[in-house]
């Protein structure tokens, strides 16, 4: 795929050349500027001291040119440069990243006349129609069609990753290396704002295997080398090769009612089934860093997850929405065989805080619960408070994704609980300001330190021009 890529992009700079960026030619450009702080205390909820305090900022500097040489086709280019920070303290581990991170870049094509259509090549932006329920959000390297006829819209895509995202990078993320995704969409309007979604994604992971077939864990001399024989720098490779497909359905709808307000409904279901493959590692050694592998587990996969989400905005009250929403993704029962029914998301789902600014929960093995209300106070300033009810799915002793560094002790169901306040003041000019304030309690899941709190805080300042 890699050098079809590469055939493409350089039959596209061929085609952009004197001849045909004639009079009719466009150039659009626009640029942003964004700074972000955030701050989350007691990110183990006391467990460990070590882990007391989490701090990151990024500055970033964004800027997009998008050239049409004729009503057809399209040059396009997203860069930014960042400046990344992150800091645990008081252990003082400092992980920085600066440089040119390539957002989107590549050719594009528009054809058709019955059935419009847009043929893309290069590093482009998928995102799903819902943001609450993620499919993706996520730039992505691929060849990408959407299409459009009557009511129905339609988006093809094959992806996999060609270089890596930023030059202050040495690699490729080991997560997305080696990692060849099909997907599609179709969203049809069968009535005025009502939709049916209709969501696949075939993921194929061809990273490194640790595992020849010879010797076992306990045997190092037996055959070639086990994989308790390999040692690896845990940055630079994935613990996770998995075979998976996810299918799922969504419906979009707004309703007028006279006297009452306007209600949003979303209803999503979505599956997950495939294999995988786990490995497990030791901690770092403190001299050379390599972490040993220490195991391998094999599971198939299948698992489901389901939500619903309410938007009320009364006649009365304009000003106001109230929100009331769940999502539920199970969880394994019996975690000793090799069969896996817990959901998990895409991977591709970006910032994972729709279920809550701070805890940050992957859908799986969890359901979450939310009420809030937003109020826009002025023209461009919007007050919202939101409330998380987190418990799993089955009982497990640990998480699968969440941004406290604490597992759960596997007698208890009940998470924790979160409220979130946030205020977003949009400023004359395209500049915008953002603060959002969370706290989590612990529930009974984390045994002894269930009724401890974490406290987050993040500020954030764009401007547009």
């Amino acid at each position: 795929m890699r050098y079809l890529l590469t055939i493409l992009y350089l039959s596209g700079l061929h085609a952009f050349s004197p001849a045909v960026a004639d009079e009719s030619g466009t150039l659009d450009y626009e640029f942003a500027i964004s700074v972000e702080k955030s701050e989350l205390n007691d990110l183990s909820l006391g467990d460990d001291p070590d882990l007391e305090r989490l701090e990151e900022e990024e500055i970033e500097f964004e800027f997009g040119l998008e050239y049409w040489p004729n009503d057809q086709l399209h040059f396009f280019f997203v860069g930014a440069l960042k400046d990344e920070t992150e800091t645990e303290k008081p252990r003082g581990d400092r992980d920085s990243l600066s440089g040119l991170e390539r957002k989107e870049i590549g050719v594009g094509y528009l054809f058709g006349d019955e059935i419009a259509s847009d043929l893309n090549v290069g590093r482009m932006e998928f995102v799903s129609a819902s943001e609450w329920w993620l499919w993706w959000d996520e730039e992505l390297d691929g060849i990408r069609l959407e299409s459009a006829y009557g009511s129905i819209d339609t988006m093809f895509g094959v992806t996999e990753e060609q270089a890596r995202e930023s030059t202050g990078l040495d690699r490729i993320d080991p997560e997305m290396e080696d990692v060849r995704r099909v997907m599609a969409s179709l969203a049809w309007e069968f009535a005025d704002n009502h939709s049916l979604l209709f969501y696949y994604l075939d993921q194929q992971d061809d990273s490194k295997s640790y595992y020849s077939g010879f010797g076992s864990f306990d045997d190092c001399n037996d055959g070639p080398p086990a994989p308790a024989c390999v040692s690896e720098d845990r940055d630079k490779i994935d613990d996770e090769d998995a075979d998976l497909t996810w299918a799922g359905i969504g419906y979009l709808g707004e309703f007028e009612i006279e006297a009452v307000g306007d209600f949003e409904i979303e209803l999503h279901y979505a599956e997950v089934d495939g294999d995988e493959v786990i490995y497990e590692f030791d901690d770092p050694d403190p001299v050379t860093k390599l972490s040993e592998v220490t195991g391998r587990r094999e599971n198939s996969v299948d698992g489901s997850a389901r939500g619903y989400l309410v938007s009320w905005t009364p006649a009365a009250l304009e000003d106001w929405s109230f929100t009331l929403s769940r999502a539920i993704g199970a969880g394994d029962g019996n975690p000793d065989d090799d069969r896996d029914k817990s959901f998990r998301q895409t991977g591709l789902q970006g910032d994972i805080d729709a279920f809550g600014e701070l805890f940050q929960p992957e859908l799986s093995n969890l359901e979450v619960r939310a009420i809030g209300v937003v109020w826009e106070a002025y023209d461009g300033v919007k007050i919202g408070l939101l409330g998380y009810d987190y418990r799993q799915d089955r009982l497990a002793d640990e998480m699968r994704d969440a941004a406290l560094e604490i597992d759960p002790i596997g007698l208890d169901r009940d998470l924790g609980r979160e409220v979130d306040l946030t205020l977003t003041v949009e400023a004359y000019g395209g500049m915008e300001f953002t603060l959002i304030a969370a706290e989590f309690e612990a529930g009974e899941a984390y045994g002894a330190n269930a009724g401890e709190t974490s406290r987050f805080v993040k500020f954030e300042l764009s401007y547009e021009f």
